[in-house]
């Protein structure tokens, strides 16, 4: 039986409440166990800007120093950072400590292997929890050294290829969530004519306005004013480590991530055009049409960054989306990045404005054309999966899909019924083709799932 809390072994991190669940010892123990069953010699370790960050880190430094094997600290980074440092650095993989868009108390590890390929609990990372659970312990008589590596310059070089010529001046209000994002964008911005109205930009792990999430509505408040408020051209907002990015037009309207993914896969499909691309199963007709249009594959995957990368790789694909945020490119090793998606879109909006557009008109183009609910609804219920079967069955007349969660697809409308792997809780996402059958058969799926005792939980507050 493990000494640690089961509950922060995740499908892909390790993730828990500090210091009750996620721990120094247990941080330590991951240390060791990633250079044991990665044989690695050399290992990236980066942080986010929690407090209990630089505790975490260093306990999770000298698991991997008492292994024999060697650290590279690169510091307080965004996640997709580690991905960059995984692929470039000479290193066998790395960890960076962060729990993304939580709370101020969660803290966990990312894992990562050489070449920013990620691991997953039913491979490499299996094993390591396994050795960790084992209660294993490596003291090798020669220690491993530590040194530091500033990896922000050679990133920000990368970034601004993702920039397209001739922009235009862009006024645009950015919040960085008190996340460790705003020194990166003044790094990759340097040289541009763009003036960012800076919210929230200082690096604060103590997040005095609540969980560092965009989505949460409470968080969208801010920027929204400030947009109209500033007469900027377009909002955009990174949650805490950065590897999601989500957009408001100039009306201070949040973009949705499933338009955003429609937009990305035209965008990329002008670059190559016949490419493939990857998609989920959430919401889909907009995809379809931004990827037949732009001559390319459409090929779908189940929802997670694990099997959207896979899948990135198996078609090679110019790109790949999820309207959570996360948005994948095969030009940063298949991985998701906050902030190749800024620099995509803010390239797409400077195209519409400099042509005489608006953000706000591609919005209202989408929103006319693709109605959908403004995001996903969470149900909490222990009746999941008697819910989807049901749902099957209800809908049995219609064509069906069950490799990720429940699809169901009518000409008018599209459902997709998901369950949580960590919480008892069912994921509802639907569209339609016109705003009353929206409304309708909207209304009518949220009352099956409530007839069977699921309350919708309250996602509005930190």
């Amino acid at each position: 039986m493990s000494i640690f809390d089961p509950y922060i072994f995740r499908a892909y991190d390790m993730r828990g409440t500090y210091p009750t669940q996620m721990t120094e010892a247990a941080a330590y123990a991951a240390g060791q166990a990633f250079v044991h069953v990665m044989k690695a010699k050399n290992v990236v370790v980066g942080r986010d800007v929690r407090l209990s960050g630089p505790s975490i880190a260093e306990a999770l430094m000298q698991g991997v120093v008492d292994a024999g094997a060697n650290v590279i600290n690169v510091g307080v980074i965004s996640t997709e950072m580690l991905y960059y440092a995984a692929a470039k650095l000479d290193c066998d993989g790395g960890m960076s400590v962060t729990a993304s868009h939580l709370p101020g108390q969660w803290n966990g590890i990312k894992f990562i292997e050489k070449g920013a390929i990620p691991l997953a609990r039913d491979g490499k990372l299996g094993e390591i929890y396994d050795f960790i659970n084992a209660g294993h312990k490596i003291s090798e008589f020669e220690k491993g050294t530590i040194r530091e590596e500033n990896i922000i310059d050679g990133y920000a070089e990368l970034m601004q290829t993702f920039i397209a010529k001739d922009m235009p001046h862009l006024k645009i209000v950015g919040n960085a969530s008190f996340g460790a994002n705003g020194k990166l964008v003044d790094a990759v911005l340097k040289g541009t004519d763009v003036e960012m109205i800076k919210i929230n930009w200082n690096e604060d792990g103590h997040f005095p306005k609540g969980a560092p999430d965009p989505l949460l509505p409470v968080n969208q408040v801010e920027i929204c004013d400030r947009i109209v408020s500033e007469s900027a051209h377009f909002g955009v907002a990174w949650d805490a480590d950065a590897d999601r990015a989500f957009f408001y037009d100039e009306k201070g309207r949040f973009f949705n991530g499933y338009y955003i993914t429609a937009l990305l896969i035209k965008y990329f499909l002008q670059k190559e055009h016949g490419a493939n691309v990857i998609g989920e199963r959430r919401l889909i007709w907009a995809n379809q049409a931004a990827a037949k249009n732009g001559g390319g594959q459409l090929v779908f995957s189940q929802t997670g960054h694990g099997y959207i990368k896979m899948a990135m790789r198996e078609n090679n694909a110019i790109f790949g989306g999820e309207m959570s945020g996360h948005f994948y490119y095969r030009d940063y090793f298949y991985c998701d990045s906050g902030m190749v998606t800024f620099l995509a879109i803010m390239s797409v909006f400077a195209e519409e404005i400099k042509n005489g557009g608006t953000v706000s008109g591609l919005l209202d183009a989408y929103l006319s054309e693709y109605p959908t609910s403004r995001q996903e609804f969470n149900y909490i219920t222990p009746k999941a999966e008697e819910i989807m079967k049901a749902a099957s069955e209800k809908y049995a007349d219609a064509e069906q899909n069950h490799l990720d969660g429940l699809t169901v697809d009518y000409p008018h409308f599209h459902i997709n019924l998901r369950m949580s792997s960590n919480e008892p809780v069912l994921r509802l996402n639907y569209e339609a083709h016109t705003q009353e059958d929206l409304a309708t058969y909207g209304k009518e799926i949220e009352d099956f799932i409530t007839s069977f005792g699921a309350t919708l939980r309250d996602d509005t507050h930190a």
